[in-house]
């Protein structure tokens, strides 16, 4: 009895929070900022993406490089395919790990150049 209670109040609970959440959730910050209009506007009632004014910040110089390009992408597969030859053995196996480090490899070289 006390389970069901309790999925009760917590289903209440949500239904009453979640609209009034979802709505200062879904509201640009602008109309979020400047709640000082006492009816509709036709700013609120733009639908869709909306340019913003402020300019984003430049990426530093450091962070172009984070990215996951093809380079690390080579290595990656180049690693998975040399344990991947590990694991199977024999001479299959050997030929899946050496081609496998060849492809890690030339991912590194591109990589550090």
């Amino acid at each position: 009895m006390t389970r069901k209670l309790l999925s009760i109040v917590a289903i209440a609970t949500l239904g009453i929070t979640a609209p009034s959440t979802l709505a200062i959730a879904q509201a640009p910050a602008q109309a979020r900022s400047a709640s000082t209009s006492a009816g509709p506007t036709v700013a609120a009632s733009t639908v869709g993406v909306r340019r913003t004014t402020a300019a984003a910040p430049a990426a530093p110089a450091a962070e172009a490089r984070l990215g996951a390009g093809r380079n690390v992408a080579l290595m990656v597969v180049g690693g998975a395919a040399l344990i991947i030859g590990a694991v199977i053995g024999g001479t299959a196996g050997v030929l899946i790990a050496v081609t496998g480090a060849a492809i890690g490899l030339y991912g590194l070289y591109n990589f550090v150049q």
